[in-house]
């Protein structure tokens, strides 16, 4: 759930999700949603008792920093916040992936907020995942949020071990591996330690990284895709020869706003349609849809155009934006989020939220 960036307090539940029998080689219709305890009840009894074990971890991170404040349980800083990019889809889009407003040629306005995803507020040259975030203006009224991550797969392959493993690593450091060993045993906890590693790491800058949705979502009549942003074309170094080294408290901040000075910067919007359970799983968000699976098919392109990220203006506009809330249930019903962990962040960060709107 790393790569959401909390949902409103007043989110709604979510639809029930339909049936449909699952079988490898799938077509779209041949997918299924399989619920934590049996049923939709029971998960979100579930997740309800998962968001109470998040807000304590968003409380212990306030505490641990030192803030007077809550701040979102992850993804705290905020590192580029931009209110006039732009989505546009390629004008020969295949009609199967034509869904909503996602058509032919669409132009969509874009914010887009790029983060470093811890809880909290780090140097930028702190190993950490990174997140994109983007929240579409829709033509008839409406937003549609798209949210990922610096790293193919979730550690977690679903809400309840994804927030058990938060609980253990807020606690004290030296209990971090018993604990982990004690709840998951040696095979687990080795995988999991081994993607956290692979995971977190420097990074060499926001407009290089790549950012995948990890999670599944419906796209229409296409069904389950996940999907992915990488960097287009060449990407040009920023010229910082006059000024001295960049401070390692805001250099991923100060890379971006050089590169947006000279030039716009610029993003491919891939996706990957859903095979078979096996080899693209919905419920399980640790294992990696391979692109010898189901390769990645581009259906449009992020622009962040040229301008000064760090005047009066462009700190203003970061700061709005960081008061904004995304969630990939801002979605229409056609792109509805699919699977556990996608399920749970509809309860979980909507409490999350309410505690760091508090503010």
């Amino acid at each position: 759930m790393t790569d959401s960036h909390d949902s409103p307090p007043d989110a709604p539940d979510a639809p029930d999700a339909p049936d449909a029998p699952d079988a490898p080689g799938a077509t779209p219709g041949e997918w299924r949603e399989i619920y934590h305890g049996g049923s939709p009840e029971a998960e979100k009894a579930h997740f309800r008792a998962l968001a109470d074990v998040v807000v304590g971890i968003q409380r212990t991170n306030k505490r641990k920093s030192g803030s007077q404040v809550s701040r979102r349980t992850f993804h705290a800083k905020i590192v580029v916040g931009v209110d006039n990019a732009e989505l546009t889809f390629r004008t020969d889009l295949p009609a199967d992936l034509c869904a909503g407003d996602f058509t032919a040629g669409a132009r969509l306005p874009a914010v887009v907020r790029l983060s470093n995803a811890s809880g909290t507020v780090r140097p930028d040259g702190s190993p950490d995942l990174r997140g994109a975030a983007l929240k579409l203006t829709l033509p008839g009224g409406g937003e549609h949020d798209l949210l990922m991550t610096s790293y193919p797969v979730s550690h977690a392959r679903d809400a309840t071990q994804f927030v058990e493993i938060a609980r253990i690593g807020a606690g004290p450091r030296p209990l971090v591996l018993p604990r982990m060993l004690a709840t998951f045993g040696p095979s687990e906890t080795a995988r999991v330690l081994r993607n956290l590693r692979q995971a977190n790491r420097p990074s060499p800058g926001l407009a290089l990284e790549s950012y995948w949705s990890r999670g599944a979502v419906l796209w229409g009549g296409a069904g389950p895709v996940r999907f992915r942003l990488s960097p287009l074309g060449p990407v040009a170094s920023p010229d910082l020869t006059p000024a001295p080294p960049p401070d390692p408290t805001d250099s991923l901040q100060d890379d971006f706003a050089a590169r947006l000075s000279d030039s716009s910067v610029r993003f491919a919007l891939h996706i990957q349609r859903y095979v078979s359970e096996r080899l693209t799983p919905i419920e399980d968000g640790a294992v990696e849809w391979k692109e010898r699976d189901s390769p990645w098919l581009g259906v449009a392109t992020l622009t962040i155009p040229v301008q000064d990220t760090l005047d009066p203006k462009g700190r203003a506009t970061r700061d709005h934006v960081d008061t904004l809330a995304f969630n990939p249930w801002h979605a229409p019903a056609e792109f509805r989020p699919l699977g556990n962990l996608n399920r749970a962040r509809r309860t979980v960060y909507a409490a999350s939220a309410r505690e760091w709107h508090a503010r």
